[in-house]
């Protein structure tokens, strides 16, 4: 399977006030302790808090002219283009074809994005324990 998280409002780093999140110790416990592929495509500082590839290796696999497609960045750290989030995800689709399942867990509405599954994070959190999604995690508490 192939997970792609945003961060704020979606994981517990960052929660939507009074709404449920994604540990991020299941975050990095998909990336690393399962063969799922996992990416940060919402606020980057999911890459490092969760040790996974986002925006940048993203555009390293699919253009052939590599990260230099997003042009440089600026003196705050942004570069000149970002492809919008949906676009993200595209790529990244046809990056993992194969893939049994594409599940992004995101607080925009992005079930309109051909060949995912979205989950807002407060759907995402109790479908998992209900073992609606096929994915054996930590249980929050031993998180």
């Amino acid at each position: 399977m192939v997970f792609a998280f945003d961060r704020d409002w979606t994981v517990d780093v960052n929660p939507r006030p009074g709404y449920e999140a994604v540990p991020l110790a299941w975050v990095r416990h998909l990336a690393h302790e399962t063969d799922h592929e996992v990416w940060a495509i919402g606020n980057q500082e999911l890459k490092r808090e969760a040790d996974v590839p986002g925006i940048v290796e993203l555009s390293e696999r699919y253009y052939e002219e590599g990260s230099g497609r997003l042009g440089e960045k600026d003196d705050r750290g942004y570069y000149e283009f970002w492809p919008p989030r949906c676009e993200r995800l595209r790529i990244l689709a046809g990056l993992s074809p194969d893939a049994a399942e594409h599940i992004v867990v995101d607080d925009l509405d992005l079930g309109d994005v051909d060949g995912w599954n979205h989950y807002h994070a407060w759907e995402f959190v109790p479908a998992v324990e209900r073992g609606e999604i096929p994915i054996d995690l930590p249980s929050r508490n031993q998180s």
